[in-house]
């Protein structure tokens, strides 16, 4: 019955995140067209703009599956418009997490919270290290309880506190993982959240490679790179507290 329970809890907070993520998403689309409007002129031409809840539809049915053009059928709009919001709300959620073992990148996680989309590049063979193990195509499911087992565990007596001693109000994984870079007791793992510079780095890497190979040899050698020059200014920044 307990175990039940657990699950049941666990479903309704996985839900509740999933409206969470397209609230937000709503939410910013929202301000966009009011920015948008506020600047219109009376005879402004073009095509008119798409109206905020078919944005959001867009979206649900992309999430559950749907191809661009079965959603663009059933919105009711063209393949292009479901493509452009589609690629601006990625741009806009879009997070990239390296998960490291100590000092090492074992395995890259791109991931779009808009579109639940999320791919993954492994530097290593170990499947041990890797983050999502054998799995090189991992679903969103994996990755929300990839990011759960990043966390002290939900059930633990005294969470509340836990989670208070750590600025939180509730137990979120992904605001625990912002505030312990994923780092729990059982071993040497974490998580390092690339910033906008290192993702616009990655991304001009992965677009010049010519092929996965040599991709992931040199999205390997820019993380080794991004890592040294962040350590450098550490070691800057605590000499000069220590002056």
């Amino acid at each position: 019955m307990a175990d039940q329970e657990s699950w049941q809890q666990k479903e309704i907070e996985r839900l509740q995140k999933k409206v969470s993520d397209l609230t937000k998403a709503y939410s910013q689309a929202v301000r966009e067209l009011q920015e948008l409007k506020a600047g219109m002129t009376p005879l402004k031409r073009g095509r008119p703009k798409l109206e905020n809840d078919r944005k959001v539809r867009i979206l649900s049915l992309y999430q559950q599956g749907k191809s661009m053009r079965q959603v663009a059928a059933q919105v009711k709009v063209s393949a292009s418009t479901v493509h452009k919001v589609i690629k601006e709300a990625i741009a806009r959620t879009r997070v990239i997490y390296v998960y490291m073992d100590r000092d090492v990148p074992v395995t890259l996680i791109d991931v779009s919270n808009a579109v639940q989309r999320i791919k993954i590049m492994n530097f290593t063979d170990d499947l041990i290290s890797r983050a999502f193990g054998i799995r090189t195509k991992p679903t969103w499911e994996d990755y929300e309880a990839f990011l759960e087992s990043r966390c002290m565990p939900r059930t633990r007596y005294g969470i509340q506190e836990e989670l208070e001693n750590i600025g939180l109000d509730f137990y979120d994984p992904v605001l625990i993982i912002e505030k312990t870079a994923g780092r729990v007791y059982e071993d040497s793992q974490w998580l390092w959240k690339m910033d906008l510079e290192g993702i616009k780095a990655y991304d001009a890497v992965i677009k010049k490679a010519v092929n996965k190979e040599e991709q992931k040899r040199q999205v390997y050698e820019l993380l080794m790179e991004i890592k040294g020059v962040m350590e450098h200014d550490r070691s800057r920044s605590s000499a000069k507290d220590n002056q």
